[in-house]
């Protein structure tokens, strides 16, 4: 049996955080012994982890307000930023593995490409558009710094053609780069889509749009508030459900109100099942400025339900060839039009619906975890 480590610094509620979930829960345990790390204990996803892994947090979350603790907790995440990555390896990420790997961008695959075990199989999950969200970039010291990190894994594992692409285009290194879809669970996606939802969905306005992620910027959610009060100022009904955390929220909030909207737009927590609001809803909307391979896009296809987008990396290649509903030029005003040609003409999303029906086969679990499976046994040290 193999041993793996998994680094990550949240598993709270984001995309890649799902990915790494669905990545540990289907590696085959009769070949891995599985550690994952993360920095909170505490957060959404920490119970799955500790059930399928060895799981190890850097602190433990402070839920009785303890002064003495949230003084530790504060000094511990600080120092951990300005340590040595050696340093932080050694306090936190003890022991030896066959395979280290680095969940998501910046500061993990700081840590992960800086091992001092020099055997050890290094890689790095890469979910972000580098030509068009780098954001990854502010956990080092300038972009030579991210590249030389790199250039120490022996993979770099990227969730889509598109961002390899981006990757290669701002540092190279082609012949490290492998593309693995991330797992997408679709027969329990549709099963939880059959439930009843959680909030009160199928009594809102029809049409419904629905909208998830963390509330940041990239997101884009202030722009749609905005060319939904453009679209109610054109006298169209509808309505919008937006789930997530994050502390962008409040502005949004803020929004709304300025706006007069909050009889149309309504802000939620993440639920414990998404899927049934995607199902009840009438279109999934992605408002965002960039994305990486988007989770939330592909389980609305799955679902069926069509998808009013701006064109950021992986869309074109979640939709291939099918009109699963628009990607609109990456602007406030054409994520205004492309909502507005849906809302006078209703039929539309009947016909993007049926897209996604066929489409939704491409998103095959199975043919997934295989393929994962089989790269993690065999990859090698590259000399």
């Amino acid at each position: 049996m193999k041993s793996v480590l998994f680094f990550v610094e949240s598993l709270d509620g984001g995309g890649a955080e799902g990915a790494l979930e669905k990545l540990v829960g289907n590696l085959d345990p009769k070949e891995w012994d599985i550690t994952v790390v993360s920095e909170t204990d505490g957060e959404m996803r920490v119970p799955f982890m500790k059930e399928h892994s060895h799981y190890h947090p850097f602190i433990h979350k402070n839920i009785n307000n303890n002064r003495a603790r949230e003084l530790i907790n504060r000094i511990i995440l600080t120092g951990s930023v300005r340590l040595s990555p050696a340093t932080v390896r050694k306090l936190y990420l003890r022991g030896k593995y066959d395979v280290e790997v680095a969940a998501c961008e910046g500061y993990a695959t700081k840590i992960i490409a800086n091992s001092p075990y020099k055997n050890s199989v290094k890689m790095a999950y890469i979910h972000t558009d580098f030509v068009n969200n780098h954001w990854s970039v502010t956990a080092y010291r300038d972009a030579e710094e991210e590249k030389a990190c790199y250039e120490k894994l022996d993979y770099i594992i990227c969730v889509s053609e598109s961002i390899r692409d981006s990757f290669v285009a701002t540092y190279g290194m082609a012949e490290k780069t492998v593309v693995l879809y991330n797992i997408i669970d679709d027969k329990k996606i549709k099963a939880m889509g059959a439930e009843e939802p959680s909030i009160p969905v199928k009594e809102m306005k029809r049409p419904v749009f629905v909208l998830a992620g963390s509330f940041l910027k990239v997101k884009g959610y202030d722009r749609f508030v905005r060319a939904a009060a453009k679209l109610r100022d054109d006298g169209f009904q509808f309505s919008a459900a937006i789930m997530g955390i994050g502390y962008e929220r409040d502005s949004i909030e803020k929004l709304i109100d300025e706006n007069e909207l909050q009889d149309r737009i309504f802000l939620y927590e993440y639920q414990k099942n998404p899927y049934t609001i995607f199902k009840n809803a009438d279109a999934f909307v992605c408002s965002s400025h960039a994305e990486g391979y988007s989770t939330v896009v592909s389980e609305s296809i799955i679902l069926g339900k069509p998808v009013i987008t701006t064109e950021c990396s992986g869309m074109a290649e979640i939709f291939g060839d099918s009109k699963c509903g628009i990607i609109c030029k990456n602007d406030e005003e054409e994520l205004y039009l492309a909502l507005k040609k849906v809302l006078e003409n209703p039929a539309l999303l009947n016909e993007f619906a049926l897209e996604a029906e066929k489409r939704s086969n491409f998103f095959d679990a199975t043919k997934r975890i295989e393929a994962i499976n089989q790269f993690f046994l065999n990859a090698e040290k590259r000399k």
